[in-house]
């Protein structure tokens, strides 16, 4: 079990001095990536604040150069769990939530206000950055592929909460979905239930980064895969169940069906055929924690 969350911040400002967004970033990936997430928000904070929610102890020097940001620590925590810490301590409006290996464009905060203007909650486009390892460039292909430019808006529940914005009033209404942890799936869902209007908008970008790695990743697709397997488990018979767990040997070919199936709409192709063994043991470990959490939510009944 996670640690409880050390908070570094301030009072809490009266109402009338609360910014219009919250910026949540979580942050559990490779050395040096928050400080590039970071100097990327920075230079387009106005009326923001900045709350930055860490898996480990994060320098000294790196908290001294961001003092108006609040710090929060949950030693070993995964991102939704960072996230859910992030938006129950945020004041804004507007959440944005995004992760440490992400380096935001220049106008990531004013396309996603504008963005919200008519809209509940929305999720950005993910591009890799230039000169990314073929590891990192797998990654982005794993989790991204629907986000990756070009894309037209559209209205969607499959928004990736490592680029994306929220009311804030809309999030507190739907909270018991993400008390235990902000999974995306479960959250967007209650939203669109409740009468939200979500919406797939190109025009938020940020670009991926340097990530931790093809070891680490392997790790949390495996764990992330389990607690959508347990989630999803909780909710079915044991038969049902059970036939997950039997499926689950075809699920990484299914994902990167998918996943070629996006890069040919994109025409890119190309810029994936490389790195595909690289997805291809990702999204083995994914489907592995998908038949593990079939597995506890059958021993939980």
């Amino acid at each position: 079990m996670d640690s409880e969350t050390t908070d570094r911040a301030e009072p809490t400002a009266p109402l009338a001095e609360r910014p219009v967004v919250s910026v949540v970033v979580a942050c559990n990936g490779a050395p040096g990536a928050l400080e590039r997430c970071l100097d990327a928000v920075a230079r387009q904070l106005a009326n923001t604040e900045l709350v930055v929610c860490s898996a480990t102890e994060q320098p000294e020097e790196l908290r001294r150069r961001y003092p108006d940001a609040v710090w929060l620590v949950r030693e070993g925590a995964l991102v939704p769990v960072l996230w859910r810490d992030g938006i129950s301590r945020a004041r804004g409006e507007l959440v944005a939530l995004t992760i440490s290996p992400m380096v935001p464009r220049g106008d990531w905060l004013d396309a996603l206000r504008a963005s919200l203007a008519d809209a509940d909650a929305i999720g950005g486009a993910i591009e890799p950055a230039a000169g990314l390892r073929a590891a990192d460039r797998a990654e982005c292909w794993c989790r991204y592929a629907r986000d990756m430019l070009p894309f037209e808006p559209a209205t969607s529940l499959e928004l990736a909460g490592d680029n994306a914005g929220y009311r804030r009033e809309r999030l507190l209404a739907v909270e018991e979905t993400w008390l235990d942890g902000f999974w995306e799936p479960e959250v967007h869902r209650a939203l669109a239930a409740a009468g939200g209007r979500l919406r797939h908008e190109p025009s938020v970008v940020v670009e991926m980064g340097s990530s931790a790695g093809a070891t680490a990743f392997p790790r949390q697709r495996l764990a992330h895969g389990r607690e959508d397997g347990r989630t999803r488990g909780s909710r079915s018979g044991a038969a049902a169940n059970l036939a997950r767990i039997g499926l689950s040997v075809a699920v990484p070919f299914i994902l990167v069906a998918r996943t070629l199936r996006e890069a040919a709409r994109r025409g890119r192709r190309r810029s994936l055929l490389p790195v595909l063994p690289h997805v291809l043991l990702f999204d083995t470990a994914w489907a592995a924690g998908e038949a593990l959490g079939h597995v506890d939510a059958l021993r939980a009944r």
